[in-house]
């Protein structure tokens, strides 16, 4: 009997060290949270006006240097976090890419970009991975996105790439998550938006040469969002799981302990009445 109340103190010790650990994760995880919501709020306005400049600028040149690609060819570029620890983030965001290659996807070569290695540990011996990048992730860092996407968009640009899709997990508020699933390139404008205006703008230099140089920044501004947004969606899921396994520590330590109070009183009546038929 005494074994038994050894091994059960132990493992309410051991069920205390995981409730304090996953109270720590979460700390970390809302810490973390803030910090990224701070950059994509100050990332915000700036693009919302940098995108109004750039569909006006792209209304009458949509495909001014873009050649038509015969390979028939998708990039798809797949945002999940390094680690675990944070419920279905990665696990629902890998179906859906894998159903949607499968089903909608399925006559057309693909390339996939991961950022993020548990992507890469289940897609990689089913498809051709074009680039891969974990750190950036765990460290967004706008100067190696910038290499990155430079490389994408003159592959883009040459005709290697008919459309560029970016999926991920997407935020609105810590509860309610869903996936995102973006078309990158070529960009979709609505044109009615724009004939509603009639504002007149003049551009110097040409429409084109401005454009020239921002559409590679437009895409590097979108993609460098989503990873805001995504890792925004990990950080408030991490939480979601750690307050989940924290209720539940405490729920299996307070049972350990009632068991160990009985088996312990349990314990001394017996040596008590022991005591008294001695007597």
């Amino acid at each position: 009997m005494m074994s038994n109340l050894k091994e059960l103190i132990n493992r309410v010790n051991t069920v205390s060290s995981i409730v304090k650990m996953t109270s720590a994760m979460k700390l970390v995880s809302s810490r973390n949270l803030k910090k990224t919501q701070e950059k994509l709020l100050n990332l915000n306005f700036y693009k919302y006006n940098l995108e109004k400049i750039f569909k006006i600028l792209l209304l009458n040149n949509n495909n001014f240097l873009f050649k038509k690609n015969k390979k028939n060819t998708i990039l798809l570029i797949v945002l999940t976090s390094n680690r675990g620890l944070c419920g279905s983030f990665n696990n629902f965001l890998l179906k859906i890419s894998n159903y949607l290659i499968n089903n909608f996807f399925k006559k057309k070569n693909i390339y996939i970009l991961f950022f993020g290695k548990k992507g890469k540990e289940l897609f990689s011996k089913k498809y051709p991975i074009l680039v891969y990048n974990s750190n950036l992730i765990e460290n967004i860092n706008f100067k190696i996105l910038s290499n990155i996407i430079n490389d994408i968009y003159k592959n883009y640009k040459i005709g290697n790439f008919i459309k560029i899709i970016m999926i991920y997990n997407n935020s609105k508020n810590i509860y309610k998550k869903f996936i995102s699933i973006k078309q990158i390139l070529p960009v979709k404008i609505n044109k009615h938006f724009f004939l509603k205006k009639k504002k007149d703008f003049r551009f110097e230099p040409s429409k084109k040469k401005i454009l020239k140089f921002l559409f590679p920044e437009m895409l590097k501004l979108k993609i460098y969002n989503s990873i805001l947004e995504s890792k925004i969606s990990e950080h408030s899921s991490r939480m979601i799981a750690m307050q989940k396994a924290k209720d539940n520590g405490l729920k299996i330590k307070k049972e350990l302990l009632y068991y160990f109070n009985k088996i312990r009183k349990e314990n001394i009546t017996k040596e008590i009445l022991e005591i008294i038929g001695g007597i």
